[in-house]
């Protein structure tokens, strides 16, 4: 049930709502299911006239760069290595 309110709450994809929810494609089937057979317009109707809550404000953390470098003496060969005092085994 999660999922299938997360996918009408965002109109994300199924398999973006899978990913982020965690749900297996059993949820996708339920909800084509259930809006072929007018149940979700039903449950709509029904959860209309329930006092919403809103969600709570998500804190994201500040978008980051994340780089990779190279250790340059990790490059040298055996011998320049065993000058640094690193020894090969």
């Amino acid at each position: 049930m999660d999922a299938i309110f997360y996918k009408a709450r965002t109109g994300k994809s199924w398999p973006i709502v899978i990913k982020e929810t965690g749900a297996t494609i059993q949820a996708s089937k339920h909800f084509n299911t259930w809006t072929s057979d007018d149940t979700w317009s039903r449950v709509c109707a029904a959860l209309a006239d329930m006092e919403q809550v809103p969600l709570p404000e998500l804190q994201l953390l500040p978008s980051m760069v994340i780089e990779g470098r190279v250790d340059p003496s990790a490059m040298l060969n055996a011998e320049e290595r065993s000058r640094t005092g690193y020894r090969s085994p």
